[in-house]
């Protein structure tokens, strides 16, 4: 995946109005946009994902609609696309069927919030297989193990959760966000690059 730097990225819920936003995204400035696929337990997510997610459930968005929402935006716009999910979407879909639907829909990446590198062998090689990065997630109170296996079972980039709890708005960024970028970018245990 070749993501520009600097880069934003930009979450949409998968609806039916995503495409017409993933271009607007585009023409403000976004150089990803991250998918989100509706999910009915949204652990990790806040009351505005929460309510987007449920709003496209409401309104039929099963996983192949999102995927098929996802080839809309890719026809529209010319940036990675990285879908955004829970584990058990992925799972009861097939890890090889979805990753290979979603880098047919256009997908360069895949986000799947709650599955730990430890866990991720059998999407991990789905993902490669079908030519998609797969990207794990750290957060400010990720241990040293944890980034270090994040940051080797992930292509493209890690992801790096700037809070601790569910999505959603703050007034100000966790204290310890800028020495977690600095320990995922050199890995404890990594020799430093010169």
């Amino acid at each position: 995946m070749n993501i520009p730097r600097p880069s934003l990225a930009v979450y949409l819920m998968a609806d039916d109005d995503a495409p017409a936003l993933a271009e607007a995204a585009v023409r403000g400035g976004a150089t990803v946009i991250e998918l989100g696929i509706p999910y009915s337990d949204p652990l990790a997510d806040g009351t505005t994902i929460q309510r987007a997610a449920q709003a496209a459930l409401d309104r039929g968005v099963t996983p192949r609609r999102a995927l098929e929402i996802l080839r809309e935006i890719d026809a529209r716009v010319d940036v990675p696309l990285v879908p955004m999910t829970y584990g058990a979407i992925v799972e009861g879909y097939g890890e090889e069927d979805f990753c290979r639907d979603a880098a047919a829909a256009g997908a360069e990446g895949l986000i799947v919030a709650d599955v730990p590198p430890e866990e991720s062998g059998v999407l991990r090689d789905a993902a490669r297989d079908a030519g998609i990065d797969l990207i794990h997630l750290v957060a400010p109170t990720s241990r040293p193990e944890r980034i270090r296996a994040a940051a080797e079972a992930s292509r493209g980039f890690v992801y790096l959760v700037a809070a601790v709890g569910v999505t959603g708005a703050r007034e100000s960024l966790d204290v310890r966000v800028a020495a977690l970028v600095e320990t995922t970018r050199t890995p404890p245990g990594t020799p430093a690059s010169t």
